[in-house]
């Protein structure tokens, strides 16, 4: 299959480490690419090592917003894990992920700029009085300054930063209209947000809550276009 597994990271959470084990021996050699949340990781320390004797890439999705220091011994914790990547908040500030991106090897680093569930009055809330584009794209200036390889975003703003170095990581995919209890404020559908210049789309419910999470990682991977 041409499409195998391209572009598409599946997001374990899942409310056990048991449970993202049976996830990944039902998905197979279909995906090799995996979201860890801090819940999980935290559950289960040997969830890493065991994903990555199955050859699967993991994306350690930690967002450490600390001080330089802390920030650098973190991402050295991930490389030494074996990660393929992991996210930092970008407003941390430049000398928080210069720090961290000086390291020597270390993972990919995905500066987070600006939550998914976030709108505008969220960001008024904690004192930031731009819009939220304008806040992703002045921040995704901040992270290729830094040395940062990409960017998490929603797809919502992937059309404002065609013009960026950074590789973009788009979790907010939805395959239909979203729940009302759906905590996604700024979702896409896999097409679109491939199409708009998404790299890696990041998935988790429409595969999760679905009767038969292969056929659905199938119907997503055919939605990638050519």
């Amino acid at each position: 299959m041409k499409r195998k597994g391209k572009g598409l990271i599946v997001a374990l959470d899942v409310d056990s480490p048991a449970s993202a084990r049976a996830l990944v021996r039902r998905l197979g050699g279909s995906v090799d690419f995996y979201k860890i949340p801090p819940a999980l990781s935290l559950r289960d320390p040997t969830l890493v090592p065991w994903l990555r004797r199955a050859g699967k890439k993991m994306f350690l999705d930690h967002k450490w917003y600390d001080i330089p220091s802390q920030m650098r011994r973190s991402v050295q914790a991930a490389g030494r894990a074996g990660v393929t990547s992991c996210t930092v908040h970008v407003s941390a500030g430049l000398a928080a992920l210069r720090a961290a991106a000086s390291l020597r090897p270390r993972p990919l680093l995905w500066g987070v700029s600006v939550l998914t569930s976030f709108t505008n009055r969220d960001l008024r809330d904690i004192g930031v009085g731009s819009s939220v584009p304008a806040q992703v794209c002045r921040l995704a200036r901040l992270a290729e300054k830094a040395g940062l390889e990409g960017l998490i975003c929603s797809p919502q703003e992937l059309p404002l930063l065609k013009k960026t170095s950074l590789t973009l990581v788009t979790p907010g995919i939805r395959l239909g209209r979203a729940s009302a209890r759906d905590d996604q404020a700024r979702s896409m559908t896999p097409r679109e947000a491939w199409s708009n210049g998404a790299r890696w789309i990041v998935v988790g419910r429409p595969i999760l809550e679905s009767g038969d999470p292969l056929a659905a990682v199938r119907e997503i991977l055919r939605e990638r276009p050519c």
